[in-house]
């Protein structure tokens, strides 16, 4: 599973999104990171998760050329979460800015306890 993008995929001829599969949001802190050949400003983010989380929440959190994304993260919550919820990331406020052939990371924290596949959709607008 990984990163994947997809030009002009939401909205006008500047926007699109990156899209990956993670196999588990949940239980393992871990990342998954990829670049892309042209300028853009990282506008937001959605996690779903396939199953729901147990535990304690889990956090999904995004970093550009190891900076994080300022105030970017999904929270995934416990309480009232249920199989196939989707959670929008905090919009980013500050550090956004991904210049072609800088990579784009997404890091999960493996708070959790309930192995989860999440997928997560990574809107960007084109400078």
């Amino acid at each position: 599973m990984g990163l994947t993008f997809f030009p002009n995929g939401v909205g006008t001829d500047d926007d699109g999104y990156l899209y990956c599969a993670i196999a588990d949001i949940s239980t393992g802190a871990s990342s998954w990171s990829v670049a892309l050949p042209f300028d853009v400003e990282i506008t937001g983010a959605v996690v779903t998760q396939e199953t729901a989380v147990t535990g304690s929440d889990a956090a999904v959190t995004f970093e550009i050329g190891g900076t994080p994304i300022t105030a970017m993260v999904a929270t995934i919550v416990v309480a009232g979460g249920a199989d196939g919820d989707a959670f929008v990331a905090v919009a980013p406020t500050g550090a956004f800015a991904l210049s072609a052939g800088t990579a784009v990371e997404v890091i999960t924290d493996g708070n959790s306890t309930t192995a989860s596949l999440g997928r997560v959709a990574i809107t960007y607008k084109r400078v």
